[in-house]
């Protein structure tokens, strides 16, 4: 019993980690362009960035 809430717990902080990096990652998109008027460069960045997950 001990040994399956260890295994439960330790999958519930490897998806809560993965969670986390992927919401990092998607907060870094939004800062990385303008919403009103994106540039090409901007566009590349924000790919690169969705490449990354």
């Amino acid at each position: 019993m001990t040994a399956l809430a260890i295994q439960t717990a330790n999958r519930s902080a490897a998806f809560f980690g993965t969670f986390i990096d992927a919401l990092d990652k998607a907060i870094s998109m939004t800062k990385a362009i303008r919403h009103d008027s994106p540039s090409a460069d901007e566009i590349k960045r924000v790919r690169a960035i969705a490449e990354s997950i």
